[in-house]
């Protein structure tokens, strides 16, 4: 005999489907072969004439009155377990689970019954409103125009939010909100659509339409880091749910996380290899991640089908000009201009060939300052102000670069590229404690190596030297060959005292160092020497592996002043100038010398 608890599930999945036209109830209950709990009797669950419920037992059940019901056989239940399993496929709700309802639909032995036509429309209405790039390769039968499932999938097709749906089950909470995805510009129903998509969650967890509609519900309100998780829950769900990934990319990349979105959109035009929205979304999400080589190879692809898409001829501009090839990128910005010379993007770039190429920082300071009139508050626009003004030491329209880079972490306190540009600018100061706050904030939002050394500085010139220790000990083992890298592994542990451990960092790796390692391990090979001969000698092989090694330039300076001998102090000390022209205390130091040699 069936159990009841399985006999109850039969009956709920025929209550919940949708669809489900049912000729009779069933019921049944037994008793184990042992007894229940309370004994080895039951008793009936109801009341017959107000009276109690009279004891059942095995054998009372043949003296009763009555035809006792029939229990379903086994081809009734074999039949309603594979219309859960259609049932369920259907409010998974991706491509792949659809097709796998229909796949079921079309070798059910029963034929073409009337639950199993619905499953053909309904599953083909939701691959065709959710789903335009596969292909409904069934043929969807007519049903009755009044079927309240397909009623708000056509409501949702007009910008309507179907409330006559009603919340009796799954896809009664679900099917509404795909209002979300049309141009609709009503708003008044987001409340009820947040609620019924909470309730069909729970029902669900296994479904990609509650987090699919919900991570649009969320866009829709401007909350980007809700729609983030959203969309990753359902793509995560299942990964045929384009959507899910579509958002999920975008997501990624705006906030700064292009690399992940770019894996994410490859993945995408692997699933579809002609559609050429997967194709522009490769070389968007390939661009935010600045893999300028993969991200030239789509934009090249997409204007071969569109020459005149400007937006992509202006990205191929910024690629050229990452890559130092300002000539090609000027020809293609001069030739832009020839339309338009007060687009945003264009004068940005302009503004960058003017600097990098031109060295003319000024004339790109009225490019700019053109464009913050222009586009005020822009925060990209204010960044690139700031770059020029802090090369330059000039306000941009009475604003210092300090000023534009607050007014950008004014509206975006997470902007990691602001956070970057103020934590250098304190450091610059050597106002290490502000340094902190910012540096901090730079590494909980983009863990990346480069924001991690501005970290580990930050560290080091606040004092705290174990944490500065411990964040370049992580770093150091991730690229043991990188200068940089390399010199503030070293730099924390002579700030600690540990002399012997920088010793012997520095005899392993000077063998096989590239010579700009070479020059940074000999610069700190004479911070640890014990006489100012031995300390010079370290200084001339650093400076022997790179001239322009900074540190032990300015070293050289210092050592030659402990001297007195000015002249060659002087000489020094110019070419670290020459090396960072907008440093001030430089410039001052500079000065001093100076006036100190006219005495």
């Amino acid at each position: 005999m069936i159990s009841v608890t399985r006999a109850i599930k039969a009956k709920h999945h025929y209550q919940a489907f949708p669809l489900a036209l049912l000729a009779a109830a069933v019921v049944s209950c037994a008793s184990s072969p042992s007894g229940s709990a309370g004994g080895g009797t039951s008793r009936l669950a109801g009341k017959s004439d107000g009276q109690k419920s009279a004891e059942v037992t095995p054998s009372s059940i043949q003296d009763a009155a009555g035809t006792p019901l029939a229990l379903p056989d086994r081809e009734r239940q074999n039949r309603s377990d594979l219309d859960s399993v259609i049932l369920s496929h259907v409010e998974t709700g991706s491509p792949d689970s659809l097709r796998q309802a229909v796949s079921l639909v079309t070798s059910d032995p029963r034929g073409m019954t009337e639950r199993n036509r619905f499953v053909l429309a309904i599953a083909g209405e939701l691959m065709k409103f959710l789903y335009p790039l596969e292909q409904v390769t069934w043929p969807l039968p007519s049903v009755p125009e009044s079927d309240r499932y397909l009623g708000a999938l056509k409501a949702s097709r007009l910008g309507v939010y179907d409330y006559s749906a009603g919340s009796s089950d799954f896809l009664a909470l679900t099917l509404p909100s795909a209002v979300l995805f049309t141009e609709s510009t009503q708003t008044d129903y987001y409340i009820d659509s947040e609620n019924a998509l909470r309730r069909a969650a729970a029902m669900n967890p296994r479904s990609v339409l509650p987090p699919l509609f919900s991570a649009r519900l969320a866009e829709k309100r401007g909350n980007s880091d809700a729609a983030l998780a959203f969309y990753e829950t359902a793509w995560k769900l299942d990964s045929s749910c384009y959507p899910a990934g579509v958002g999920y990319s975008r997501a990624l990349a705006a906030r700064g996380r292009g690399a992940d979105a770019y894996l994410a959109a490859k993945s995408l035009a692997a699933r579809y290899p002609s559609d050429q929205g997967m194709l522009r979304l490769c070389a968007e999400t390939s661009f935010a991640a600045g893999d300028w080589n993969t991200a030239d190879g789509y934009i090249l692809a997409v204007l071969k089908n569109n020459p005149d898409n400007t937006a992509y001829l202006l990205m191929r501009a910024r690629i050229l000009i990452e890559r130092k090839e300002f000539l090609k990128a000027n020809s293609l910005l001069d030739a832009f201009a020839t339309t338009n010379r007060t687009d945003r993007s264009y004068l940005l770039l302009k503004s960058r060939v003017v600097r990098e190429w031109n060295k003319n920082p000024v004339a790109a300071s009225a490019l700019l300052q053109e464009a913050l009139r222009l586009y005020p508050g822009d925060g990209e626009i204010l960044l690139s102000a700031a770059a020029v003004a802090y090369q330059t030491g000039q306000n941009v329209n009475n604003q210092s670069p300090r000023d534009l880079v607050q007014q950008v972490l004014g509206s975006d306190p997470d902007n990691t590229q602001a956070l970057y540009l103020l934590a250098e600018d304190f450091l610059a100061a050597k106002e290490w404690k502000s340094a902190l706050q910012p540096a901090q904030r730079l590494v909980s939002v983009n863990p990346s190596p480069e924001n991690q050394i501005v970290h580990v500085r930050a560290l080091l010139g606040a004092g705290d030297y174990a944490k500065a220790k411990s964040a370049a000990s992580s770093l150091y083992a991730a690229s043991p060959q990188s200068p940089q890298i390399t010199g503030l592994y070293l730099q924390s542990l002579v700030s600690r005292g540990e002399n012997a451990a920088a010793r012997a960092a520095i005899s392993s790796a000077l063998p096989d160092a590239s010579p700009a390692l070479k020059s940074v391990l000999h610069y700190y090979e004479s911070r640890l020497a014990g006489d100012a001969e031995s300390r010079l000698a370290s200084l001339r092989s650093s400076l022997l592996s790179d001239p322009r090694n900074q540190e032990s330039l300015f070293a050289m300076y210092e050592l030659y002043m402990e001297r007195k001998d000015y002249r060659k102090a002087q000489y020094y000390l110019k070419q670290v100038v020459s090396l960072d022209p907008s440093n001030g205390s430089l410039a001052r130091l500079l000065v001093n010398l100076d006036e100190l040699l006219a005495r």
